[in-house]
């Protein structure tokens, strides 16, 4: 069929995407064969086996003129394209702004402070983000997420601040507070949220793209981790799938599935601070370069590794146990220290567990818990957390708060039906 160029490709998109022609041949092939070049060619080495594609036979020819004519240069070229089409046309959805769309607006490819503070302000005045951005900024987070290690290292400079946030759990009013209380993520303020940023509040949509947001404004003005919440199984049962249906639309829960499973799984602080959503592991041993090694990009399993980083639970007593919520394990001091000898660590720092106070030290000090949903679920009554960290001593300073007014939205008030009648 002759040789085409990259110009040749983007005019298709070009055409397709902001004039809605498809006049062009194949089109809609086009973008499929696209996002084929780009999953399997710039990331052959990664599963992608739940992606399906539904491809005509008239495309096998198109598959391998693309590839023989243009290959990896081909796909690299129009890697900016592929991002639109995965918004635009493999979920179809509508991505045109409507002129009476009075939100925030993401101008051009930059997301801007300016923007991330307006779409806050939409949030908390109950008005939605308009899906264009939505996906901008999701599919902005896939890229950069994908190219992380499964343990992130975090270098504080002499003088300045990490804070570290545990469980947020869709209380974006909360959240806010946190900015209002310790300031905005920056480059010279930069936080740690250490995972289940959804589900059981009913503002998990706010809170995540809000995470999100800041991330792709500033790489650097935050740090994301897994929590055993960022999981399609947990998400199906306790709200966000819900909520996602309910204020994005069904395409985008999947897409958040996906993001979510590029989520780093822990993070080293100045190489003297362990930072995980769960805990520690059933066997001695494990290395740093252990974890490292996790091939994270999968739902979370049922056992091993990357299972019990996301689950586990410090206990009271010397040894490991049976864990109380039936995945992971429950861990001693004994364990810990071992951990942290292992490794020449200092401490561990971990969430997934409401403390009254909104943290817990434990284990001769050597681990604390952080969680950052004060009145958890608009029931528990207890205070949030977070920690500031300052280099080069990282000293834990934790600051405790209260939980804040919210609108009249009850927790798991998009979650599966059943769970709901125990509300």
């Amino acid at each position: 069929m002759g040789e085409l160029s990259c110009d040749d490709i983007k005019l298709y998109m070009i055409s397709y995407f902001f004039f809605n022609d498809k006049s062009f041949l194949c089109v809609e092939e086009l973008a499929i064969l696209l996002i084929n070049i780009y999953i399997n060619i710039l990331h052959h080495d990664r599963d992608r086996s739940h992606f399906t594609f539904h491809v005509r036979p008239a495309s096998a020819a198109f598959v391998a003129a693309l590839v023989t004519n243009g290959g990896a240069a081909v796909a690299i070229s129009v890697e900016a394209v592929v991002l639109v089409v995965l918004g635009t046309w493999w979920w179809g959805e509508s991505t045109e702004v409507e002129p009476q769309y009075l939100g925030a607006k993401i101008e051009g490819d930059v997301v801007t402070l300016d923007f991330v503070k307006k779409m806050m302000d939409d949030f908390k005045n109950q008005k939605c983000l308009h899906k264009r951005y939505a996906f901008q900024i999701v599919l902005q987070m896939r890229e950069m997420l994908q190219a992380l290690p499964s343990l992130v290292d975090i270098n504080v400079p002499d003088g300045s601040l990490l804070t570290v946030c545990g469980d947020v759990h869709g209380q974006f009013y909360d959240l806010i507070n946190i900015f209002e209380l310790n300031g905005l993520p920056s480059e010279e303020n930069p936080y740690l949220f250490n995972g289940d940023f959804v589900d059981r509040g009913s503002f998990s949509v706010e809170v995540i793209l809000t995470l999100f947001a800041f991330k792709c404004m500033c790489p650097s003005a935050i740090y994301l981790a897994r929590g055993n919440h960022e999981s399609k199984s947990m998400n199906k049962i306790y709200g966000f799938e819900g909520e996602v249906r309910s204020k994005l639309s069904e395409t985008f829960v999947e897409l958040f599935a996906e993001v979510f499973c590029y989520l780093p799984l822990a993070h080293v602080i100045n190489q003297k601070v362990f930072v995980v959503h769960g805990g520690l592991f059933s066997v001695d041993g494990v290395k740093l370069s252990d974890i490292r090694a996790i091939d994270r990009f999968c739902e979370p399993p049922e056992e091993g590794l990357m299972c019990e980083l996301l689950w586990s639970d410090p206990q009271p007593y010397p040894g490991r146990g049976p864990s109380k919520r039936g995945v992971g394990l429950s861990f001693g001091a004994d364990v810990t220290r071992r951990f942290l000898q292992d490794n020449n660590l200092d401490l561990v720092v971990r969430s997934h567990e409401v403390k009254d106070e909104g943290y817990e030290i434990e284990h001769d000090g050597k681990l604390i818990t952080v969680f950052s949903a004060p009145n958890y679920c608009d029931q528990m009554g207890n205070k949030g957390a977070f920690i500031r960290f300052e280099a080069p001593d990282l000293k834990p300073n934790i600051v405790t708060f209260s939980a804040v007014p919210h609108p009249d939205v009850k927790p798991m008030a998009y979650a599966n039906n059943f769970l709901r009648m125990f509300q």
